[in-house]
């Protein structure tokens, strides 16, 4: 059978917004972001509390402002997708800014793969991209499927042609065995985990932690190599790669926890905007302590 209406209609207009310059993509989610601020009612919530929560003395219209950024920030990096999966040439030169490029060759010179440790910006399927092509080796990113089984197929056989492949968020042999066969994965672990967790803290907070991060990371054997993004001016990206956190991840998991959790939360502060504040991050509480997100009367 052939392909759905939907999944034409996407690819098209996929593919459309790949063709844009990166400034009209950022001035189309400019535009777009109210819209979408009232179609994801839930998820500005969500931020509305993170932010309250990450940045209690920061005035609340400042606090607002930075929600407005964010919002067009998520879906400049929905449109910055598109040109992910669709673009035939991504033009780095004129998307990226990229800082410590040396580490990633580096490490990919080492020949036993490569874990990206990152965090979720916005932007991420472009950034890895961007990655693959600046590593010459392939990316594999973590995902888990769109409710869409016909998009979901569509956008994770664009993610296998640019990137090289996938692996699903449950596959953890996946993983190791990509890292050994000197592949890279991105690896970005500030989710919010029910269990096997620990709580450190992020922004003051305690934040629900996976606690087997060390136990994984040696499994797999790579080099791990820190990478963020910060957007610029003009919907252009800075793209910093860093040299491997010295003792990382050792063998404590609480204290990996929480050396990653700072790692990410001094990187966010630089640049608050561009990281994705609509996902329930703290959500798990410790025992006794009231839910975060519930809705107030």
């Amino acid at each position: 059978m052939g392909d759905s209406l939907r999944v034409r209609a996407f690819r098209a207009l996929a593919g459309w917004v790949a063709g844009m310059a990166p400034a009209r993509r950022l001035a189309l989610a400019r535009g777009l972001a109210p819209v979408a601020a009232l179609l994801a009612g839930k998820r500005r919530r969500v931020a509305r509390t993170n932010l309250r929560l990450c940045f209690p003395d920061m005035p609340a219209r400042d606090r607002e402002a930075l929600l407005r950024r964010m919002l067009a920030a998520n879906v400049k990096g929905l449109l910055d997708a598109c040109a992910a999966w669709y673009a035939d040439d991504l033009h780095l030169a004129g998307l990226y800014d990229v800082e410590g490029l040396q580490h990633l060759r580096d490490a990919v010179a080492q020949g036993r793969g490569v874990v990206i440790l990152g965090a979720h910006f916005h932007g991420s399927e472009l950034h890895m991209r961007a990655i693959r092509e600046l590593a010459g080796i392939p990316v594999q990113p973590i995902v888990r499927a769109f409710r869409d089984a016909g998009i979901d197929g569509e956008i994770n056989a664009r993610r296998r042609q640019r990137l090289g492949g996938i692996i699903a968020r449950s596959d953890l042999h996946a993983f190791c065995a990509a890292v050994r066969r000197g592949e890279a994965v991105v690896y970005t672990p500030d989710v919010n985990v029910r269990t096997r967790n620990v709580f450190a803290p992020f922004f003051g907070v305690p934040a629900s932690t996976l606690d087997s991060m060390p136990v994984l990371l040696r499994r797999a054997g790579g080099v791990i190599v820190p990478a963020w993004t910060r957007p610029l001016p003009g919907g252009r990206y800075a793209l910093v790669f860093e040299p491997p956190l010295p003792d990382f991840p050792g063998r404590d998991g609480a204290a990996a926890a929480a050396r990653y959790n700072a790692w990410v939360e001094a990187r966010v502060r630089q640049a608050p905007e561009g990281y994705d504040w609509g996902v329930k991050r703290f959500k798990t509480r410790p025992a006794g302590e009231a839910d975060r997100y519930a809705r107030r009367l």
